[in-house]
C-alpha cells in the first residue's frame, strides 16, 4: 500500500467546515484523557519581607564518635573529617565539644562505645580509695595543677582542631555531667533515682570552676575560643539513671538557675567573653516550663537559648520567648532513627524524615543554627542485631579488628542534609514561604535565593516558584536544581531560565531538591501581605472569633461584614524586613492603638511607648502571634474562652491556639474575571452579579454595574473587555466578550452510584469559531430517578442559548467506592480522655502533621483509653486505618488496640481486630462489612508513655463512585462502521482490505467512560493493529488485536482517455497535501470539485464532491494535543 502510518493517535484534532452552499458539520470531540498534563500541583510563594536573623550555620556534636575515631589512623579520621567539615563534604561550620565528667578509674566500664568521655581532672595516687574503702571527700583542688590532666581527651580534641582547620568557625562547649566525685550517686550517668538531681548540693561552685577552667584552657593553650558554654543537658527529665549507657544528670529548674548563675560568675572572674547557653532541654515544652521558672536575673545571665526538638510541639512558644527576651536561639541537638525503618543506607525515607525536621524546625522555631546530635554512628550498634535504625549520617564500625579494610557508609540522611548545608550558608537569611515542605533563604551579597523542597509523595510533582515578592528579578535570572532521591545524591540538574516572575518545574517522587535561584534581590512592597494601606481582621484560631473593641476594652466577637470596630491597620514602626519588626495595631473605628496595660490590653491614643509596640511571628500561611515589646507576653483570649465578648489580654507564651491569630484582609479582596460571548450584531447579555472573594475566605455573589457597550464593539467578529463597578470596593470586575459563534460543544462524562442523582455541571466547554474555548451555561433536560436506579450508561441532552448545537452528557452508574467516612462534616470524634494541649478533633481532620490526639496526663500514666468516630447514622464500614505519632520518647503509638462497633444498644467487639502495634506508625485493620453508626478503638499504652493518634480513617461505602478497573471495549469501529463479530471479551479479529485501499481509521468505545485507549497501526501489510485500553485506575490494561490483510491486485484495464465534456468524469484525482500552521486558529483553503486533499502529519483526508460550487473554501481548526496523551485517531471525511 502507498499510505502507511505507524501510529494514528493524532497530535491534532481537525474539525472540517464547508462554507458557500454546504451546511456546517456538527461534531463532538472525544477527549479520552482524564486530566491535563503539566498542571501545577504546588505553588510556593517566597516572601522576603519576613527575614530571619542572619544564620549562624550548621553543625554536629562531637562527643561519642569523636571520642572513638579521633584516635584512629590519619587516613581514615581525615576522610571522616572531610565528609563533615570540608567544602567537599557537608561544609559544617559549628562543632559542639563535650566536656566530659568521667567516672572513677576503678569503675567497671558500662557505657556504650564512646560514651565514656574523659574528663580533665586528675586524681593523684594518694587519693585513690583503699581496697574495699572510699576515697577521701573533697580531695579535688582546682588550684592544684596536679589535679588537672589536659591530655586526657586527645581524641575529641583532634576533631575540634580538624574542624577548625577545615573552616569551622563557631564552637560550643557543653556538659552532660559533673565529674563522678561531685555527684550524689558516684556515677556520671545519673542519680540512682533518675528524677532527682545528681550534683551534690555543695558542689555548684566547684562544678562551675571545672567547666570554666576548661574553656579558659582551650582559649589560652589551644587557640580555640568557645563562643558559648552550656552547663546542663536535657536537665528536667528522668532520662539519666546511674549506670545508664551515657553521661547525664537531672537538674530541677531551681538547680538549673543556680548552676547558670554560678557559671556566669566564674566566666566574669576569668574575664572570658564566652556566653552561657541554656538549657539544652529535650523538647520545647519542657524548655518553656524551665525558662518560665527562672527569675529575671538568671534569664539575663543566659546569652543564648538552646533547645532540642526530639518532641517538636510548642516550637513557636520558644521562638516567641526568644524574641521577647531578645536572645539568640539555637536548635542545638536532634536526630531521628526514624522509628520503624531498619538500617538501610539507600532508603530515602530517613532522608525525607530528616529533611522534614530541618524545614519545620527552622520555619517554626526560627533558630540561628541547626545542629545534629552526632553525625557519625557505630555501624554495629545500628545493625539488625542491635538498634537496627538510621541514627547519624555516616555509619562505621567503632571497634574494627583492623583499619586496612575499614569502610564507612553514608546514608541518605547525609545527602538530604547536604541539600541544606552546602547551599544555605552562614550569613544567609531564611525567609517566609506559604508551603510547609519548603525552606527558603536569601544570600543578599550574591543576589541569590536558595529553596529546598521536600516531596514526600510517591508521585512526581509539578511546582511553581512565585518570585513576585522580590523587588528585583534580573532578565538573566536562572535556577540550578540539585536533587537527592533513592538513586541520586545531590545531583546537579540543568540550568532553568526564569520567565517573568515565576518558575515552573517538576520534582521527582520521594525527593529533596535544592533550587539555587540567581538574579533576585530586594523586597516588592506591593506583593507583601502586611501592607499599611490595607485593613485587616484578626481571628483567634481557638475561638474563630475576631478582635473587636467595646469602648476601650479589647474583646472577641463573631465577625460581621462592614463592622469597622473589627477592622485593624498594622502600621510598621521599624523600617526593615526582619522577623522581629515592630507594629502598632490601630483600630479603624477609633484610630487608637492596642496597648498592654498591666496584663490587660486596651485601646488608647498613640504615644509610641514599648507597651504599644507588637512583634509579629509567623511560620507562614497568615497565622501569627503578637508579642508585646514591653513585656514579652503574647496576645491571647483569656482562659481559652470561645464565648462572645470574651476579654483579650496578654500572658506568657504557652503555644496554645488561643495565642495564635489569623490575619485576614477585610472586605472584598478579589472579583471574579469572567468571559462571555455573543454573535455578530447581538448585544451581549452580561451577568447581573459576579463572584466576590473576601479576606476571610468567604465568597458571595455581588451586584455589578457594567460600563456602557457600543454597537460597534460587537459589529464584527473579535473580542473586547468591559469593566464593572461593585459597591464597597475600588476593585473592578472585568469580563472578556468574544464576538463569535459556537462551533463545538464538548461532551461531558460523569459517574454516579445507584440512587444518587449525578451532579451535572452548570457550564460546559465550548469552542468558538475563532478558536477560543469558553464556559457556556447549559440547561439540562430533567432527570428521572429511574435513569440512575440501575448500573449502566445513559445520556442527557442540554440546550445552550444562541446555538442549535446540543450538549451531551454521558452518565455511567457504577458501584460505590470506599471513602473515609470520618472526614464527613457530620462525623464527630470523641475520646475517653484528651491531653491538655491536644484535641481529639485532630484524628479526623485529614491533616497529617504534629497535631494529634493524646491521652497525656501530667498527673498519672493512663494505661487504657478509647477514641470514637460517630457518623450520626448507619454506615457500611470495612476497614480502619490509623496514623500514629512517635517521638521515640514519651509520646508513642499504643502497645495494642482492638475495635468495637455500636449495635444500637451496646458496644460489640469486631472480630479479629486485636492488633499488636509493635511501634508501627501506621496500622490498617480490615474486617467483614459491618453496619453501624459508631466505631471506636480501645487502646492500651506502652509502659510509661502516652498514646498519640494523628489520624483515624474509617472506610465504608459512600456516595463516591469506585475507581474503575474495567479495561474492556464496548465496540470497535472501522472507518466509522462497527467491526463485524465484535464481542467485548474477544481480543483478536481479522479484516481484509481491497488492494490499494487506504489504511482504515480505527476508533473504539470503552466500557468504562473514564478508561482510555491507544491505537497503533502496522508499518506493513499484512500486519496487526492493536488497541490498548487502560482502566481508570491507571493499572489494569487490555489489548485488542486486529489482523489487517490486503487482497491481491486485480488485472488493470487499459486506461481510457478522459472526456472534458463529461460531467461524470472526475479527471485527475491525485492527492493534494494541505500543510497547517502551528497556531491554534481556523485556517481557510481554496478547494476544487472532485479533488482529494490530505492533511500533512495526520491520517486525515477530505474528498471534495464533484458538484462543489466554485469559490468554496475549506475551513480547518487545529487543536494541539500533547504527545503521549491517549487520543482518538483522526477521521477521513468523504463528502
Amino acid at each position: 500500500m502507498k499510505q502507511l502510518v505507524k501510529k494514528v493517535a493524532l497530535m491534532l484534532s481537525i474539525f472540517v467546515l464547508f462554507f458557500a452552499t454546504l451546511n456546517p458539520v456538527s461534531t463532538h470531540a472525544q477527549d479520552s484523557t482524564n486530566q491535563s498534563q503539566g498542571s501545577i500541583d504546588t505553588t510556593i510563594k517566597l516572601d522576603p519581607s519576613y527575614q530571619h536573623a542572619p544564620f549562624d550555620g550548621w553543625g554536629t556534636a562531637l562527643v561519642w564518635f569523636a571520642n572513638v575515631t579521633g584516635g584512629w589512623t590519619d587516613d581514615i579520621r581525615n576522610q571522616l573529617a572531610d565528609e563533615l567539615f570540608d567544602e567537599s563534604g557537608l561544609n559544617l561550620n559549628i562543632a559542639r565539644y563535650n566536656i566530659g565528667g568521667e567516672d572513677a578509674p576503678e569503675t567497671e566500664p558500662y557505657m556504650r562505645l564512646g560514651g565514656a568521655v574523659p574528663g580533665y581532672w586528675n586524681r593523684p595516687a594518694e587519693f585513690a580509695p583503699p581496697e574495699d574503702g572510699q576515697e577521701p571527700e573533697d580531695w579535688w583542688d582546682s588550684d592544684n595543677p596536679d589535679h588537672w590532666d589536659w591530655e586526657k581527651d586527645a581524641n575529641q580534641q583532634w576533631w575540634l582542631e580538624a574542624a577548625k582547620s577545615r573552616g569551622a568557625d563557631t564552637f560550643e562547649a557543653f556538659s552532660n555531667s559533673a565529674p563522678y566525685f561531685m555527684t550524689n550517686s558516684g556515677y556520671t550517668s545519673g542519680n540512682t533515682d533518675s528524677s532527682e538531681d545528681n550534683l551534690q548540693e555543695d558542689k555548684y561552685d566547684e562544678f562551675a570552676t571545672y567547666l570554666t577552667r576548661v574553656v579558659e584552657h582551650f582559649e589560652e593553650e589551644k587557640g580555640i575560643t568557645f563562643d558559648t558554654l552550656s552547663p546542663v543537658n536535657e536537665p528536667n527529665t528522668d532520662y539519666w539513671g546511674a549506670q545508664g549507657r551515657q553521661e547525664g544528670s537531672h537538674w530541677s529548674p531551681d538547680s538549673q538557675a543556680k548552676i547558670i548563675n554560678e557559671v556566669s560568675n566564674k566566666l566574669n572572674e576569668l574575664e572570658l567573653d564566652t556566653d552561657i547557653a541554656a538549657m539544652d532541654e529535650t523538647n520545647p515544652q519542657k524548655f518553656r516550663q524551665n525558662w518560665q521558672a527562672y527569675n529575671q536575673a538568671t534569664r539575663d545571665n543566659v546569652g543564648q537559648m538552646n533547645v532540642h526538638t526530639y518532641w517538636p510541639a510548642e516550637r513557636g512558644a520558644v521562638r516567641d520567648i526568644a524574641k521577647g527576651e531578645e536572645k539568640r536561639l539555637w536548635m542545638s541537638e536532634v536526630d531521628l532513627g526514624p522509628s520503624g525503618i531498619p538500617q538501610d543506607f539507600d532508603n530515602i525515607e530517613p532522608g525525607l524524615a530528616l529533611s522534614e525536621r530541618i524545614t519545620s524546625d527552622i520555619m517554626t522555631l526560627e533558630p540561628k543554627a541547626w545542629v545534629l546530635w552526632q553525625a557519625i554512628e557505630d555501624q554495629v550498634n545500628m545493625n539488625a542485631d542491635n538498634e537496627n535504625m538510621n541514627w547519624g549520617l555516616i555509619h562505621v564500625d567503632f571497634d574494627p579488628e583492623d583499619f586496612d579494610g575499614l569502610e564507612y557508609y553514608k546514608n541518605k540522611k547525609y545527602y538530604t542534609m547536604a541539600n541544606y548545608t552546602k547551599f544555605i550558608r552562614p550569613g544567609h537569611q531564611v525567609i517566609n514561604t506559604n508551603n510547609e515542605n519548603t525552606l527558603a533563604a536569601i544570600n543578599k551579597n550574591d543576589q541569590q535565593a536558595v529553596v529546598v523542597y521536600t516531596n514526600q509523595s510517591e508521585s512526581e510533582e509539578n511546582i511553581e516558584l512565585d518570585l513576585s515578592g522580590f523587588g528585583v528579578i534580573d532578565q538573566s535570572a536562572s535556577v540550578v536544581p540539585y536533587s537527592t532521591t533513592s538513586d541520586k545524591n545531590v545531583d546537579q540538574g540543568e540550568t532553568i531560565d526564569i520567565e517573568g516572575k515565576t518558575l515552573h518545574t517538576s520534582v521527582e517522587p520521594k525527593s529533596v531538591t535544592t533550587f539555587v535561584v540567581s538574579g533576585v534581590a530586594g523586597v516588592n512592597d506591593e506583593a507583601s501581605f502586611l501592607q499599611e494601606d490595607k485593613r485587616f481582621k484578626i481571628e483567634n484560631k481557638n475561638s474563630e472569633k475576631v478582635l473587636d473593641l467595646e469602648g476601650q476594652e479589647l474583646v472577641q466577637n463573631t465577625s460581621e461584614k462592614g463592622k469597622i470596630s473589627q477592622e485593624w491597620q498594622l502600621d510598621k514602626v521599624t523600617d526593615d524586613y526582619t522577623s522581629s519588626e515592630e507594629y502598632h495595631i490601630v483600630n479603624e473605628a477609633t484610630n487608637e492603638v492596642l496597648t498592654e496595660d498591666d496584663g490587660n490590653v486596651i485601646a488608647s491614643a498613640k504615644e509610641n511607648t514599648d507597651s504599644q509596640k507588637w512583634i509579629l511571628s509567623t511560620s507562614g500561611k497568615k497565622d501569627y502571634t503578637f508579642i508585646n515589646k514591653a513585656t514579652g507576653t503574647l496576645l491571647e483570649v483569656g482562659g481559652q474562652s470561645t464565648a462572645e465578648g470574651a476579654s483579650v489580654g496578654v500572658w506568657q507564651a504557652n503555644a496554645g491556639a488561643h495565642q495564635e491569630w489569623t490575619i485576614m484582609e477585610s472586605g472584598i479582596t478579589k472579583l471574579e474575571n469572567i468571559t462571555t460571548w455573543t454573535t455578530v450584531g447581538n448585544m451581549p447579555n452580561l451577568p447581573e452579579t459576579v463572584l466576590a472573594y473576601y479576606g476571610d475566605g468567604e465568597q458571595s455573589e455581588v451586584s455589578v454595574e457594567w460600563d456602557a457597550i457600543t454597537s460597534e464593539q460587537y459589529s464584527q467578529e473579535g473580542e473586547f473587555e468591559v469593566e464593572g463597578s461593585v459597591e464597597g470596593t475600588d476593585l473592578k470586575a472585568t469580563t472578556t466578550v468574544y464576538v463569535s459563534s459556537i462551533e463545538q460543544l464538548k461532551d461531558t462524562k460523569l459517574k454516579t452510584v445507584k440512587e444518587v442523582a449525578p451532579s451535572l455541571p452548570n457550564t460546559i466547554k465550548a469552542v468558538l469559531s475563532n478558536g477560543e474555548e469558553i464556559d457556556v451555561t447549559v440547561d439540562w433536560e430533567q432527570l428521572e430517578a429511574d435513569d440512575y436506579a440501575n448500573y449502566g450508561k445513559f445520556t442527557v441532552n442540554g440546550e445552550v442559548e444562541n446555538t442549535d448545537r446540543h450538549a451531551i452528557a454521558t452518565i455511567q452508574v457504577v458501584e460505590s467506592g470506599l471513602e473515609n467516612l470520618a472526614l464527613r462534616d457530620s462525623s464527630v470524634a470523641s475520646a475517653s480522655f484528651t491531653g491538655e494541649w491536644d484535641s481529639v478533633d485532630h484524628v479526623n481532620d485529614g491533616i497529617y502533621s504534629d497535631e494529634r490526639w493524646t491521652n497525656w496526663d501530667p498527673n498519672e500514666w493512663r494505661e487504657t483509653d478509647w477514641v470514637e468516630i460517630d457518623f450520626q447514622n448507619d454506615q457500611v464500614i470495612s476497614k480502619v486505618d490509623f496514623t500514629f505519632y512517635d517521638d521515640d520518647g514519651g509520646t508513642r503509638p499504643p502497645k495494642s488496640l482492638y475495635l468495637e462497633y455500636w449495635d444500637g444498644d451496646d458496644w460489640i467487639k469486631i472480630e479479629n481486630s486485636d492488633t499488636n502495634v509493635e511501634e508501627e506508625d501506621k496500622i490498617l485493620i480490615e474486617f467483614e462489612e459491618i453496619t453501624s453508626s459508631k466505631v471506636r478503638a480501645q487502646l492500651t499504652a506502652m509502659e510509661e508513655t502516652c498514646i498519640a493518634i494523628v489520624e483515624m480513617e474509617v472506610y465504608g461505602l459512600g456516595e463516591t463512585p469506585v475507581i474503575g478497573d474495567d479495561a474492556s471495549l464496548d465496540s470497535i469501529l472501522i472507518n466509522s462502521q462497527n467491526l463485524e463479530g465484535f464481542q467485548s471479551d474477544q481480543y483478536s479479529y481479522q479484516i481484509e482490505l481491497d488492494h490499494g485501499e487506504a489504511m482504515p481509521t480505527i476508533t473504539a468505545e470503552t466500557s468504562d467512560i473514564y478508561a482510555t485507549y491507544q491505537v497503533e497501526m502496522p508499518d506493513t501489510l499484512p500486519g496487526a493493529a492493536t488497541i490498548t485500553v487502560l482502566a481508570e485506575n491507571q493499572e489494569d490494561q487490555t489489548t485488542y488485536s486486529i489482523s489487517i490483510m490486503e487482497k491481491e491486485k486485480e488485472p488493470e484495464e487499459p486506461e481510457k482517455p478522459t472526456d472534458p465534456n463529461d460531467p461524470e468524469d472526475p479527471g485527475d484525482n491525485t492527492q493534494q497535501e494541505i500543510t497547517l500552521s502551528s497556531a491554534n486558529e481556523v485556517q481557510y483553503f481554496d478547494v476544487v470539485a472532485g479533488q482529494l486533499y490530505t492533511i500533512k502529519g495526520t491520517n486525515s483526508s477530505i474528498q471534495m464532491p464533484t458538484d462543489l460550487p466554485e469559490e468554496t473554501k475549506l475551513a480547518i481548526y487545529k487543536n494541539d494535543v500533547k504527545e503521549g496523551q491517549w487520543q482518538v485517531a483522526g477521521d477521513s471525511f468523504h463528502l
